[in-house]
């Protein structure tokens, strides 16, 4: 499958990982109304292509991505509340379809993520950091919400009283920062960045998709459910790998029996 054609993101290919970038370089990959639809596409494509197994999420140029382009917020001042609550649902189920995805995802934070930046990385499965990276949710500052899904993901992350201080405040925190308190899995120099997440990608490539798809499935409906609908899923979820690697192992068997009598 051919990657679509979008005016503010770009999809690369290399191998089984695809490289997604937020590609408005010029306005440091600033979130307008038509990137967050174009995320929904991406998502999709994603989704529906299987030689893809994994996603990596950057931004081209020095930064991740700087938030909400606000040179964008004149075309809400004569819309009505509830198309504006409809518009911003859309953009929650666009964020959402990344962590849906059976596929890992991974944010790779090449300079500052702040706002939906900071969002779109909490929407991925991990997030690799540049030194340069720099994170926060900057909404409060200019009297509005978080509403991309931090307020549910950011405690999740990083703990309930971090994540209040960090959303109530408006502040920003640097890569060393994030590491400590455990919003990222690592750092890395800016020139060993892209390395590391390929190096991660193609580790993640070369195992199963179906258990790694699953594995993700499991975490995200088990985190916050009973123990026994965590066991549950995990032993749906189980039985679903061991019959492929059961369909394997005979496939193999059948492959070598075929083999010996030739």
């Amino acid at each position: 499958m051919q990657p679509p054609e979008m005016e503010t993101l770009t999809v690369e290919r290399d191998g089984g990982t695809a490289v997604l970038y937020m590609d408005r370089p010029d306005k440091r990959n600033a979130m307008d109304h038509t990137m967050f639809n174009e995320l929904g596409v991406a998502a999709q494509y994603i989704s529906d292509d299987p030689g893809i197994k994994v996603l990596i999420i950057t931004g081209r140029g020095s930064a991740f991505c700087a938030g909400l382009d606000l040179s964008s917020m004149g075309q809400f001042m004569d819309i009505s509340i509830t198309d504006f609550r409809t518009i911003v649902r859309k953009m929650q189920r666009n964020f959402r379809a990344f962590e849906l995805l059976e596929k890992p995802v991974i944010a790779m934070v090449n300079g500052p993520a702040l706002g939906a930046g900071t969002e779109i990385a909490l929407a991925c499965d991990m997030i690799l950091a540049s030194t340069d990276a720099i994170f926060g949710l900057l909404e409060v500052n200019l009297g509005l919400v978080t509403d991309l899904g931090a307020t549910r993901r950011l405690p999740r992350q990083i703990g309930i009283h971090r994540a209040r201080e960090l959303i109530m405040t408006g502040k920003r925190i640097d890569a060393a920062e994030a590491d400590r308190i455990g919003l990222v899995n690592a750092v890395y120099p800016p020139e060993e960045l892209a390395g590391e997440a390929m190096s991660l990608a193609r580790h993640l490539e070369g195992l199963s998709p179906v258990a790694v798809g699953l594995c993700k499935i499991c975490i995200d409906r088990c985190f916050d459910g009973s123990v026994e609908a965590g066991l549950e899923q995990e032993a749906q979820a189980q039985s679903i790998c061991i019959s492929h690697v059961l369909e394997e192992m005979r496939s193999k068997a059948s492959g070598q029996q075929n083999g010996d009598g030739s």
